[in-house]
């Protein structure tokens, strides 16, 4: 049996677990969430790219379970949740540089960015800071990792920042790559092991979305 599943229809009710989902338009990912199965509900916590929300799931994720969370974690990740929606004050951004936010919401960072993050990002901030050590090797995506041409000089012109000054900051992980991250528990994951996992998991997707 594969391992992602409709959050909505196929979830496990009996086990509690955090998820790592996307919804898809057709088989293309474009926005991760968090799916958390806690004391029979079900419910997702993801940064929109104006908010960051945690409620009850009404989005159509496909997800699959992280087995670096322990079921008995669930509530101190869903407390560390409720600090980061109080605190936190994300932007949108084609960055990530081993930002974190703590138990109890606090962002860490040794950039000059401040909380600048995609939906992905956001996820790789919480995760590093409940587990307090980085989640996936980051340092693997280059600048290259995205294909909106002159993003960075396009974006430091709008910002009055030296393009110079976080180059090395910018990267974009895919909603793709953080599901398949999924699928492996010992940490930090690299992009070598992500990569070797997409085409199974795009060739799922083609086959769900062909037949509907």
């Amino acid at each position: 049996m594969f391992e992602v599943v409709r959050s909505l229809f196929e979830s496990d009710r009996k086990t509690n677990f955090v998820a790592l989902g996307t919804m898809q338009n057709d088989s293309n990912s474009y926005h991760s969430a968090f799916v958390i199965q806690y004391d029979k509900n079900l419910s997702e916590f993801h940064y929109t790219g104006s908010s960051i929300e945690l409620e009850g799931i009404n989005h159509d994720y496909y997800h699959k379970i992280t087995n670096t969370i322990h079921p008995d974690e669930v509530p101190s990740f869903i407390a560390q949740c409720l600090n980061i929606i109080k605190k936190a004050n994300p932007k949108y951004g084609y960055f990530y540089a081993g930002e974190s936010y703590n138990s109890d919401g606090i962002h860490f960072s040794n950039n000059d960015l401040g909380q600048r993050m995609t939906c992905v990002g956001f996820c790789l901030n919480v995760l590093k800071g409940f587990l307090e050590e980085d989640y996936i090797e980051y340092s693997d995506w280059e600048e290259n990792s995205h294909d909106e041409e002159n993003y960075l000089e396009k974006f430091c012109a709008r910002n009055g920042i030296s393009p110079e000054k976080v180059a090395p900051f910018h990267r974009r992980i895919t909603p793709k790559e953080i599901l398949a991250s999924g699928f492996f528990v010992s940490t930090p994951i690299k992009k070598s092991q992500i990569d070797a996992k997409l085409s199974e998991l795009q060739e799922k997707f083609n086959s769900i979305f062909s037949t509907q």
